[in-house]
């Protein structure tokens, strides 16, 4: 629940729900598979695991049960961050309670996103989550991620919900019995949840290694990692990935397998000859074109992508300030805010004289400042350039510049592709850059 506070009620509802949920998708045995696939000599010593948000605490009372079964020593603690989920799942374990279940599992409150400093690093050999991230913003995520990382000796696992369109139906569809509140927040879980490549981003953002993904039934995945070290610096966000991307047309290969990952702060620079397949991966990276194979992937908690293509993109019978606004209503900026986007982009880019003047009757030059200024107009975390500097005067490309740097300010990301490099290399800002070659 996103409640901090939710009535036991509600939370009794929720983990009964939980609970068949995670039967049916065999979540325990999914944390038993993973502990036995990537802890080694699982059977010949003690093992200490943690559960993050245990909810009714099914899953480990299963677990435990299977390790048992296994002739594994387990000890397990349960944690959560609300006093009465905590005494709703040791009610569970007490009614769960057999000779499997040895001493059972100790419970105590803890916030995830601090548990580092609560349990203190490497205080257990497995830390786990099940369900739990997609109630956080994208950024605890990460610091949540980290926390387990800090806190476990051998190895992270973390499942959760895939997102997909299937899954708010089945949500629906699952819960259709169940109150209001309950419906609600199942459908809201999908939509907030992730994508098998958004959760792998977002784990080597928290220093995650060796993470391997699978998918589970019912539209869920689970996802090991070894924790990194300690002092290991915190990675960019990942905000945009390119993953084995082909693309071809009709027999003729264009691209082969690419791969990038642009994080907060990275200034993308694709280079390439003519007909290396440039233009193609940006339009493939903001949507535009569908690759052939592999994937493209752009942070989905991140505005929508600025873009600004190498030929077209603008209306040429409207005056520039039509083009601004309507790159506005695109974008979604809100109706309230669009005027004063509009007037941002004709200031930054030199272009208040030639606000009322149409398009096509404007020099190459100008054209290409209002393609940037419709690109910028809603000041976005992702910027994806092909050519931006070409027919550009000092005074468009200094414009350009603070474009580019007020993205990488914001944390953002730039994805870039430019046949005259020369005034990349000049300006200090841009020195965190990931070059592509084609």
């Amino acid at each position: 629940m996103d409640d901090a506070a939710p009535s036991r009620a509600v939370l009794r509802s929720e983990y009964r729900f939980l609970s068949h949920l995670n039967r049916a998708t065999s979540a325990a045995k999914a944390l038993v598979d993973a502990v036995a696939d990537n802890v080694p000599n699982i059977s010949g010593r003690p093992i200490s695991l943690v559960d993050f948000g245990c909810g009714g605490a099914d899953i480990p009372v299963r677990f435990l049960k299977q390790a048992a079964e296994r002739g594994w020593q387990c000890s397990f603690l349960c944690t959560d961050r609300n006093e009465d989920a905590l005494e709703i799942g040791q009610a569970y374990v007490l009614s769960s309670g057999d000779g499997k279940l040895g001493s059972g599992p100790s419970f105590q409150v803890v916030d995830l996103l601090v548990a580092d400093k609560t349990l203190g690093a490497r205080s257990f050999d497995v830390a786990h989550a099940s369900l739990v991230m997609h109630h956080l913003d994208d950024e605890s995520v990460v610091v949540g991620l980290r926390a387990m990382a800090s806190v476990a000796r051998e190895l992270v696992v973390w499942n959760d919900l895939i997102r997909e369109p299937i899954g708010v139906w089945v949500a629906q569809l699952c819960t259709i019995t169940a109150g209001r509140e309950l419906r609600h927040d199942a459908a809201a879980s999908v939509r907030r949840s992730f994508t098998m490549a958004e959760a792998r981003a977002v784990a080597e953002a928290a220093g995650l290694l060796n993470i391997h993904v699978r998918r589970m039934r019912g539209a869920r995945f689970v996802l090991t990692g070894v924790p990194g070290p300690l002092q290991m610096p915190l990675g960019g966000r990942p905000l945009a990935r390119a993953q084995d991307i082909c693309f071809s047309y009709g027999a003729r290969k264009i691209l082969s397998k690419v791969n990038f990952v642009a994080r907060s702060n990275d200034l993308v620079h694709v280079t390439g000859a003519n007909g290396s397949g440039k233009s193609t991966l940006l339009a493939c990276m903001v949507g535009a074109l569908k690759p052939s194979a592999g994937q493209a992937w752009i942070d989905r908690t991140a505005l929508l992508p600025g873009f600004h293509p190498q030929e077209g993109g603008l209306f040429s019978v409207l005056s520039v300030t039509a083009n601004l606004e309507s790159a506005a209503r695109l974008a979604k900026v809100p109706s309230a805010q669009r005027p004063s986007a509009v007037m941002r982009g004709l200031s930054d880019f030199g272009l208040q004289l030639h606000a009322s003047q149409r398009v096509d009757r404007l020099s190459g030059g100008l054209r290409r400042r209002v393609a940037l200024a419709c690109a910028m107009i809603h000041s976005p975390s992702i910027l994806v350039l092909d050519e931006p500097d070409a027919g550009l005067d000092s005074g468009g490309r200094e414009a350009l510049v603070r474009a580019i740097e007020a993205v990488l300010v914001r944390r953002g990301a730039v994805i870039l592709a430019s046949h005259a490099p020369s005034w990349l290399h000049d300006q200090p800002s841009f020195a965190k850059r990931v070059e592509v070659c084609l």
